[in-house]
C-alpha cells in the first residue's frame, strides 16, 4: 500500500457521489469521467487500508446560485510565454491553453465550473447551436450559432470551418495532419450548416472536434498572414491585445462574443514564469489570481502561506520514456522490459512528490475502465528488480555487455525542475543494469519541440503525458499509418496492435470497445513500447473571491469566460 497521505488514496467517494459527478453513458462523459472505486462509505476522512486505488476528484462541488458580477481583471500563471501562436503549426500545450481565450471550436469542454468534475470530458456547443444531428453512423450535421464573428469583424460561416479543417489536414507546415483523417467529406449546404461524413464509424468524432488542439477555427486572411505566429485572432471570448516577449500576454473582453453574457472579466493577463520559487512567491504575495499547477512540496508551502485561497487537487501523469524501437538494441522487448524493471519508481516518488502517486500505465490508472498496474498480468515489469533486469539484458545483448545511448528531453522552462530530476534519477538507476546514458537537455521551444517531440532523436527520450480526453489517443501514440499517427515517438510498428486500434476506433458500444481496450492495455504492457513512471498530485490555487471557477484536466482556458470576481 502506498503512503496514505496520498490525496488520491485517502479520498473515498460513495456511489451517490459518483453519480452526482458524472453519469456513465455510452462514450460520453462516462468514458473519461474519473470515478472512484472505493466503498459506499460517505466518510472522506477515514482510511481502512482496503482502498482499491486512485480516487480522483469526480463529484460535482455543491454550488450556491450567485448573480454574476461583470467587470474587473483576472491574471494567471504559466511556465512561459509561447514564442509562436499559430494553431496550425504548433503542438505546444502552452499555446493550446491560451488558444482557448481567443479561438473557438465547433464544440468545447463543459468542464471549468464547480458543478463539473475536472476530468469530465462532456462536450457542449461552442460555435455549433447544439450537438450534431447524426442521421447515420457516418454523418454529423452542425447548425452554427448566428452572429459568430471573428475579432476582425467578419462573420464566421461554414466555409471558414471547412478551410480550417482542410488547413489542418493539408497545409504543408501543419503538425495536425493526422488528427482529422477520419473525415471523408465536408459539405456546406448553406453558410450556417456544416456537414461531415466520416470514412468509417468513428466513436470519438465529437470529442476530437471539441477537444483537440488541432481543431481551432481561425480565418483564412489571418492564418495566411505574417501575423499568424505573433497574434491570436479567432472568434473566442477574449481578444489578444499584446505580448511582452518571455514575460506576459494581455487580452480584453470581446464585446461581440456570440455567447452572451460571457465573458465577465474586462481584461485577462497571463504571466510566463519558469522559476518555481517565483510562481509560489507571486501567488503568496497576491500578484496573480490563479496559479499554475504545483506538486506536493510547493503545494504545502502555499497551504501555509495562503490559507485563504481556494484550491483543487487533480491527478496528473508523471511522464514516460520512449525509445527507438525500430533499431537495436531497443527493438528487443527484453531490453525495454529490463529498463522498466531497472527504474525504482518509489524512490523517484519519494524524492520528488513526497511519495504521492502510484505506478502508471498507458491507460491512465484514474479511469474507471483502467486497471492499476498491480492488477495487470504484466505487473512484474513495473517492479524494481535489478537482478531480473540484468538477466533480461544479458539474454538480449550478451553477458557482461552494456548499452551506450542518449536521453533527450526538454529543459526546465516547460515542465519544471521535477521533470528534470526524474530524468536524472532514472538515468542514475539504469546505470546499474548496464545503460550508459548521455543526457541531452534541449531548449523547449527552439529545439525540443522541433526535433525530439517530432521524432527526430536517437536512443531514448522523455516527456510528460497529457490526460487524454478521447479513447482513440492510443492510435496517435502507436500507429505508423499515413495520416493517422502523430506522436508515435517509439516508432512502434505492430500489426496486432494496429488491428486492435482500428477495431476500437469504430466500436460505438462502450461495452464492446472496453473489451478491445483491455487487450491493447495488456499488449502494450507486455511490449513496454513506452515506459511509464508514476502518477502525481497537482494542485491549483486561486483567490477566495474568484467565483464560478474550477480547474480542468484539459488544455484550453476557455472556461475563464464563465468566471467572475465576487467582490
Amino acid at each position: 500500500m502506498e503512503d496514505r497521505s496520498n490525496y488520491w488514496l485517502r479520498r473515498k467517494l460513495s456511489r451517490r457521489s459518483t453519480i452526482r459527478g458524472a453519469a456513465i453513458t455510452g462514450v460520453g462523459a462516462g468514458a473519461f469521467a474519473l470515478v472512484g472505486c472505493g466503498d459506499d462509505d460517505d466518510d472522506d476522512s477515514s482510511s481502512n487500508g482496503n482502498n482499491q486505488g486512485l480516487l480522483p476528484t469526480v463529484a460535482a462541488s455543491p454550488t450556491v446560485a450567485k448573480q454574476p458580477k461583470p467587470g474587473g481583471a483576472f491574471s494567471f500563471q504559466m511556465p512561459n510565454i509561447p514564442n509562436t501562436l499559430d494553431p496550425y503549426t504548433v503542438t505546444s500545450f502552452q499555446t493550446a491553453y491560451l488558444n482557448g481565450l481567443s479561438y473557438s471550436k465547433m464544440l468545447r469542454f463543459k468542464a471549468g465550473t464547480p458543478d463539473v468534475a475536472p476530468a469530465d470530458n462532456t462536450m457542449e456547443p461552442d460555435i455549433a447551436q447544439k450537438m450534431p444531428e447524426q442521421p447515420d453512423e457516418l454523418t454529423y450535421v452542425f447548425k452554427l450559432k448566428p452572429n459568430v464573428k471573428f475579432h476582425n469583424g467578419r462573420q464566421l460561416t461554414s466555409e471558414d470551418i471547412r478551410y480550417a479543417y482542410d488547413r489542418y489536414l493539408n497545409y504543408d507546415k501543419s503538425v495536425h495532419k493526422t488528427g482529422l483523417s477520419f473525415i471523408d467529406k465536408m459539405e456546406m449546404p448553406d453558410p450556417a450548416t456544416f456537414k461531415i461524413t466520416t470514412k468509417v464509424p468513428y466513436a470519438d468524432t465529437t470529442f476530437y472536434l471539441g477537444g483537440n488542439i488541432g481543431s481551432w477555427i481561425g480565418p483564412k486572411e489571418h492564418a495566411e498572414s505574417p501575423e499568424a505566429t505573433t497574434k491570436m485572432l479567432g472568434s473566442g471570448p477574449f481578444i489578444h491585445t499584446s505580448t511582452e516577449a518571455n514575460v506576459s500576454m494581455s487580452f480584453k473582453k470581446n464585446p461581440d462574443y456570440f455567447d452572451k453574457p460571457y465573458p465577465y472579466f474586462e481584461e485577462v493577463k497571463v504571466f510566463g514564469v519558469s522559476d518555481l520559487a517565483k510562481r509560489v512567491a507571486d501567488f503568496a504575495s497576491k500578484q496573480v489570481n490563479l496559479t499554475w499547477l504545483f506538486l506536493p512540496e510547493p503545494r504545502d508551502q502555499l497551504l501555509k502561506q495562503r490559507p485563504d485561497a481556494q484550491k483543487e487537487e487533480t491527478q496528473g501523469i508523471g511522464g514516460y520514456i520512449y525509445l527507438r524501437t525500430d533499431k537495436p538494441p531497443f527493438n528487443d522487448k527484453r531490453v525495454r522490459q529490463a529498463i522498466s524493471m531497472g527504474i525504482n519508481r518509489k524512490a523517484i516518488r519519494d524524492a520528488i512528490t513526497k511519495g504521492e502517486g502510484v505506478p502508471d500505465q498507458l491507460y491512465f490508472v484514474g479511469y474507471p475502465f483502467a486497471r492499476q498496474v498491480k492488477d495487470l498480468p504484466q505487473a512484474k515489469y513495473w517492479d524494481y528488480n535489478v537482478a531480473e533486469a540484468k538477466k533480461l539484458m544479458a539474454a538480449a545483448i550478451g553477458e557482461g555487455k552494456t548499452i551506450d545511448t542518449t536521453w533527450s528531453h526538454a529543459d526546465i522552462t516547460a515542465y519544471g525542475q521535477e521533470y528534470l530530476d526524474t530524468a536524472t534519477l532514472a538515468q542514475s538507476q539504469l546505470k546499474d543494469i548496464g545503460l550508459n546514458i548521455t543526457d541531452n537537455s534541449q531548449p523547449y521551444t527552439t529545439s525540443y519541440l522541433k526535433t525530439t517531440y517530432q521524432g527526430d532523436y536517437e536512443g531514448m527520450g522523455h516527456s510528460p503525458r497529457a490526460v487524454a480526453y478521447w479513447m482513440d489517443y492510443v492510435t496517435e501514440r502507436f500507429t505508423m499509418k499515413p495520416k493517422r499517427g502523430r506522436i508515435n515517438l517509439s516508432y512502434v510498428k505492430d500489426d496486432k496492435l494496429e488491428a486492435l486500434m482500428d477495431k476500437q476506433r469504430s466500436q460505438l458500444k462502450m461495452e464492446e470497445r472496453l473489451q478491445t481496450v483491455r487487450q491493447i492495455e495488456e499488449l502494450v504492457a507486455e511490449e513496454q513500447y513506452e515506459i511509464y513512471f508514476s502518477t502525481d498530485t497537482r494542485t491549483y490555487f486561486w483567490d477566495k473571491d474568484i467565483t464560478n471557477y474550477r480547474p480542468t484536466a484539459w488544455f484550453p482556458y476557455t472556461h475563464i469566460m464563465k468566471t467572475w470576481r465576487d467582490a
